[in-house]
This record gives structure tokens, sequence and C-alpha cells, in this order.
């Protein structure tokens, strides 16, 4: 029996733990977040595609997967964009972007299928093509990922970005770098030894949180937790709450470590009393909870009616109209213009 070579052994070995990763967010008992689980698919299911089309003995093996191993080795980077979409809840671009990307990408990929019929320089050219743009996705999930790290309310997925932004993005982006260096040629034998060792090592990274064991299977003996934590919490709850109700959330560039030091309480347990206790999942979101509830009682009142838009934002601690009416729309399904005419409309009818 012939032993597989050592870099065809560790793609197999990685292939076997993506598609188990694959399968963990498939079969996910939660139902809120469907984009995040199918996003978790594609992913594993698109490097699983980039191993085996970066491997020769595996090409073999599965000759006739071939064209849809190839489309998956090229989505690698929309892949990565779009499970950083879903996980951090990014609002998501125009269609008319998405479909754009995704007929460049489907036209690549037809190349490639027709490379036999087609002059080289013609699949160097676009594959050259479709790796830029993939820097330029991937370098955005980054920025998805940096920008709503202090915002970002649920400890784990706080620390996920971390490691997203310092391992799984870096590492796509090396890639492409390196196949646009060596576009049309193999790289040294070397690198990708490197590249397939650090896909081994992400992979891990990624795999223990999600396949941790929960220990309540294995508890003999469960205890409640202690009082004391809860007590504190309630009252530094009932704190924030009457903050709150105070106006200060009309404070403009508020953040959670300004409200931590208002408060005199840690910030990282400010974090978990407001995503656990209060059950929001960003800062941005408890914020504006409180700032469109105002709002919407100043939009309504008939003695407010001349006063300009953009000073009821600027009073409620907005810094400028546009992260407004966006909050505005995305809470209540209308621009805070059609509100105040729907509300004033409302008014009249009542009254005649």
């Amino acid at each position: 029996m012939n032993l597989p070579p050592i870099d065809t052994a560790i793609r197999l070995m990685i292939i076997g733990q993506e598609l188990l990763i694959a399968a963990v967010f498939l079969f996910s008992a939660s139902d809120g977040a469907r984009a995040a689980r199918v996003s978790g698919v594609l992913l594993m299911l698109s490097i699983v595609g980039y191993l085996v089309t970066s491997n020769s003995e595996l090409q073999s093996s599965v000759s006739l997967l071939m064209p849809f191993m190839t489309l998956l080795a090229l989505s690698v980077p929309y892949c990565v964009w779009l499970f950083a979409r879903a996980i951090f809840e990014a609002s998501w671009p125009h269609r008319v972007i998405v479909v754009t990307v995704a007929m460049v990408g489907i036209g690549v990929w037809i190349i490639h299928l027709s490379a036999m019929t087609q002059e080289s320089v013609l699949v160097n050219v676009s594959g050259a093509v479709m790796r830029v743009v993939g820097v330029v996705i991937v370098a955005h999930a980054l920025w998805l990922a940096a920008k709503g790290h202090p915002d970002d309310l649920v400890e784990r997925r706080r620390a996920f970005r971390l490691f997203f932004i310092a391992a799984i993005s870096a590492q796509v982006i090396a890639v492409l770098i390196v196949e646009l260096v060596w576009v049309g040629s193999e790289p040294p034998a070397w690198l990708s030894q490197v590249n397939i060792i650090m896909i081994a090592i992400l992979t891990v990274g990624l795999a223990i949180p999600l396949l941790r064991l929960n220990t309540e299977f294995f508890a003999v003996d469960v205890r409640p937790n202690g009082g004391v934590r809860s007590a504190v919490d309630s009252v530094y709850r009932n704190k924030l709450i009457e903050l709150m109700d105070s106006g200060y959330f009309k404070e403009t560039g508020l953040t959670i470590s300004v409200l931590a030091r208002r408060l005199n309480y840690p910030e990282h347990q400010l974090r978990r009393l407001i995503n656990g206790r209060m059950g929001y999942r960003n800062f941005s979101a408890f914020l504006n909870s409180h700032r469109i509830a105002a709002a919407k009682e100043q939009l309504a009142d008939s003695v407010l009616v001349r006063t300009p838009i953009l000073t009821i934002a600027l009073d409620l601690g907005y810094a400028s109209l546009g992260p407004f009416n966006r909050a505005f729309k995305e809470s209540t399904g209308m621009t805070p213009t059609e509100f105040r005419r729907r509300a004033h409309g409302e008014n009249r009818t009542d009254s005649e």
C-alpha cells in the first residue's frame, strides 16, 4: 500500500476538518443565524475546492468534479467576504454591486473551464483580474471586522474578530498576492508547503471553538452561579437605565468605554450586562434604541413640527444627518421625513 506524499496527506486531513466544520454550520440549531451558517458552509467548501485544485494528485482523483472544484476555489475571497458580513452583522451592499461581482466571477470560471481551447494569456489575465478583485474584497472584510470591534457586545465574537483579522483574511490575501506574483507558473515548493501548513493551523484554530464540548453534557454536580455577581449586575443595570432616562444618550461621540467610565464599571462587564441582561448585540443598537425613541417623540410633537430634522439629529447625539437617517429607517422602516408627515397627517385626521 503506497502512502500519499506529505503534502497530499496534509491536504486530506484539512479537507476532512473543513467538511466537519461545514457540517457543524449546516446542522446548527440556531435558526436566527441562517446567513452565517450558509456562508460558513460555502467558505469551508470553497477552501476544499482550493485544496483540491492546487494539488495534481487530488485533481486526478476527482477529475469529474473539477469544474465544480474550480468554481469553489475561485470563490474563496468572496466566501470570506460573505462570511464576514454575516457573522459581523454588517449591512449588505447594493444589489447591483453583488450581481456585478458575481457575473465577473462566473465569467472567469467559464474562461478557466475552456482553457484547453483559449489562449493561455486570456486565462492568466482573467485570473490576475480575479485575484486583484479578491484582494480588494478580502481587505474590505478586514475593514468590517476591525471597524465593528469596539462596538461589538458579544465577547466571543469580539475575540473572533481579532482571529479573523490577524489570521484568516491575512492568509487569504497573502495567497492571492503570491498567486499574482507567480501568475501562469507554479510558486516554489517550499512556499506551497508553508501555505498548506498555515491553512492547517487556521483550520484547527477555527475548529476548536466550534467543536468544543458542552460541559453541561458531562456535568455531575451542576451548581447555580453565585448571587453576588447577579446582584451587582442588577444594581448597575438600574444605574444604566436611570442614566439613559436622564438623557445621557444624547452625548455626541458616546462610546461604551466612555459610558463605563461614567458608571465607574469595568467595560467588559458593561458589555456583558448590555448584551446578556438587556439583549443588545452591539452598542450602536443599544444607543439607537434610546435615540430613535426620543426622535419619534420629537418628530410627532406638533410644537416641534418646524424644527429641522438635522437639529433633532444633532440634539440626540448624532454627528451628522446621514447616520441618523440610516438608523431611523432601519428601526422604523421609513425616513424621519416620512414618519413626521405620517404622524402629523394622522393627527390632523383625528382632529377632523
